[in-house]
């Protein structure tokens, strides 16, 4: 004889984890559609404004490259009014990019060579504080220390070199800066300490002729 069928309650009924973890994830779907719309909007929102701004970017720095280009030939031709105006636009319309940093460098140098050496040191100053290692970071020290020499302040010339010096740039650079640096000491009448410097120039192999003639120059002025 047949045995009746038992219902089977819900707490009978053995469910599968991953379905039951799919079930959940469709019925908080469901209870937050809106929420997941609006957000899915926000990251479509960010990725079109994120490539507009990249290519808005972009433009910038082509344009400012080229008026880069156009401030140099004036500035290579000597033609330093010209080139002073071209530079003060660059700093003007393309502020945050490298072309306005090495702006910034030219205009410097401009103001060093007619001798206005505050704004010199003001326009040197922000280069080589905002500026990473390059070709323009000797000269930009090198012009800082001559300004600091002009002013009779010494000590903040070496400190300007000892700067330099610290950057670890080529070893030629390098041996320019120390010997800036000796010249001034030989001033300062400290001539133990300069020649020390000169000693150790003097014994690095394959040292180049100019620098050598100059580290001469300097023991004969001791």
């Amino acid at each position: 004889m047949l045995k009746p069928q038992r219902k089977i309650i819900r707490k009978e009924i053995k469910r599968d984890p991953f379905l039951e973890t799919i079930d959940k994830i469709e019925y908080n779907f469901e209870q937050n559609r809106k929420t997941y719309l609006y957000i899915a909007l926000g990251l479509i929102a960010v990725i079109i404004s994120g490539n507009f701004l990249l290519n808005k970017q972009s433009q910038k720095d082509i344009d400012s490259n080229s008026a880069l280009g156009i401030a140099l030939v004036a500035f290579d031709n000597e033609d330093y009014e010209n080139a002073k105006f071209q530079f003060e636009t660059i700093l003007s319309d393309f502020s945050g990019t490298n072309s306005s940093n090495i702006a910034t460098y030219y205009l410097g140098k401009i103001s060093f060579e007619n001798n206005d050496l505050t704004k010199a040191e003001s326009f040197l100053n922000e280069y080589l504080n905002n500026s990473e290692p390059d070709i323009l970071i000797p000269g930009t020290i090198k012009i800082l220390s001559n300004i600091a020499l002009k002013n009779n302040e010494f000590d903040k010339a070496i400190k300007l070199l000892d700067r330099g010096l610290r950057l670890g740039l080529d070893n030629n650079i390098s041996n320019e800066f120390k010997l800036l640096k000796v010249s001034i000491l030989i001033e300062q009448d400290k001539i133990e300490i300069a020649q020390n410097i000169l000693n150790e120039i003097l014994l690095e192999k394959k040292l180049p002729i100019h620098l050598k003639q100059r580290s001469e120059e300097l023991i004969g002025m001791m």
